[in-house]
């Protein structure tokens, strides 16, 4: 599930947006009979999507499907948009960090009593941790497709022959990682880095803040007030700003605005990069490398701290103004069947949501990254993303240039908490509400 950048902050001024969408027929809702599919991903998870579809087509021909792939970037701000002008898709995709957008809008319908009586799908075969995350109040709102801990870390196995290391095991510690990124890390003669020792995906500071024992919120599934500024979220937010100002073995905002466009997987394919963290699906990319053998491990623990990683997953719900739920619920039942997660699992791109799936030769395939098994143990070490409706308002809009600040080596992390302290305070996290 190709996922997460800082997208545009939310709003609820969607007048403008609206009116292009009127004109558009992009969309071309409401079509008879036609179940649209809403969905984003790149032209690969695109293509298996669509062959799934017609999959689904020769089992149920009576059901026409189209399916209306919009930028991530874009994803959220468009299906509100087209949901408060009577234009919403019937099924969406839904991720486990925009659950907070739909839920509370009364954007999703409760799957429950569809389960009731479709005996093909068993909860019980799905990781309950996503059972439990897509649960809220009572009822389920996504029938989920994928787990996704964002807890990978590539290395490149040349690189730390190069530089004499062992490579690194799933139990290894923020002391271990440091020391070999350090050692990753190469100059030339005047001083110019051409391999660094460590990137990630986007700009994760939770992977540390969770590390040293960290969060933003008390609770992600009901949050009741912030812990951004709380010592141990300090801490992991000074870690990766050491990575960069300390011991320069990750670029900073301004060599990674000097590399032209060239993204941070980019610089693991081209080995300018030893190590990058990112979620398990990257690795279609990544079997196209030549050059170097590479593996994953997770990502690295603090000692004495529980662990905890960024969690992620994604699914499928139906619209509460689809005018054919019943078609959307065959649809989505299909698509997170055994059968439709293990086409996916088969290209490597995602961890099945079904246990069985994600524990058979499907996804551990016995092909690179070898040691893929450990995500089967980091499910179990996952936090999502708050359910607040204006969390994306204050993550985007507040904490994240806040700490910009800090990778930019202008302010260490107490000094930007002590400001976040201050700010978050008129910005009290606003809860679901359960629909109407």
């Amino acid at each position: 599930m190709n996922k997460k950048c800082r997208g545009p902050v939310l709003t609820l001024a969607f007048a403008g947006v609206f009116i292009a969408l009127v004109l558009s027929t992009s969309c071309g809702k409401n079509q008879s009979n036609v179940v649209h599919l809403s969905s984003w991903g790149d032209v690969q998870e695109n293509s298996i999507l669509e062959g799934l579809i017609k999959d689904f087509k020769k089992v149920h021909p009576e059901i026409p499907v189209q399916l209306d792939r919009v930028p991530y970037g874009d994803y959220v701000d468009k299906l509100l948009t087209q949901f408060a002008g009577g234009m919403a898709p019937d099924v969406i995709f839904v991720s486990a960090e925009n659950l907070a957008d739909f839920y509370p809008r009364n954007l999703l319908e409760p799957l429950t009593p569809y389960l009731k009586t479709d005996t093909s799908i068993k909860l019980g075969d799905f990781y309950s941790t996503l059972i439990n995350w897509y649960t809220v109040k009572g009822d389920l709102y996504v029938l989920p497709r994928d787990i996704a801990p964002v807890c990978v870390v590539y290395y490149n196995q040349k690189a730390f022959d190069e530089a004499g290391l062992s490579y690194p095991k799933d139990d290894w510690t923020t002391e271990e990682f440091l020391a070999a990124a350090v050692k990753l890390t190469k100059r030339d003669a005047k001083g110019n880095v051409t391999q660094w020792g460590f990137v990630d995906d986007w700009g994760m500071p939770e992977a540390w803040i969770y590390a040293f024992g960290g969060g933003f919120v008390d609770d992600p599934h009901n949050p009741q007030k912030y812990l951004i500024t709380e010592p141990e979220a300090v801490k992991g937010i000074q870690f990766r700003g050491d990575l960069m100002n300390k011991f320069k073995v990750m670029p900073g905002p301004a060599s990674l605005s000097q590399q032209g466009g060239v993204g941070t997987s980019d610089m693991f394919v081209n080995a300018t990069a030893a190590m990058f963290l990112s979620g398990i699906w990257k690795t279609p990319m990544f079997r196209g490398i030549k050059n170097f053998k590479w593996d994953v491990v997770m990502s690295p623990r603090v000692k004495g701290v529980k662990r905890a990683v960024i969690g992620g997953s994604s699914g499928y719900g139906i619209v509460s103004t689809s005018k054919h739920k019943r078609e959307a619920w065959q649809l989505i039942a299909f698509l997170s069947s055994p059968e439709g997660q293990q086409k996916f699992a088969d290209t490597g791109l995602v961890q099945p949501a079904l246990k069985k799936v994600a524990e058979s030769f499907a996804f551990l395939d016995g092909k690179d990254p070898l040691n893929k098994k450990m995500l089967l143990k980091a499910v179990e070490y996952g936090v999502d993303m708050p359910i607040a409706t204006n969390w994306r308002e204050v993550q985007q809009g507040i904490i994240f240039p806040a700490l910009d600040k800090v990778w930019m080596g202008k302010e260490t992390a107490v000094d930007a908490a002590l400001k976040l302290g201050v700010e978050l305070k008129k910005h009290p996290l606003v809860l679901q509400e359960k629909p109407e």
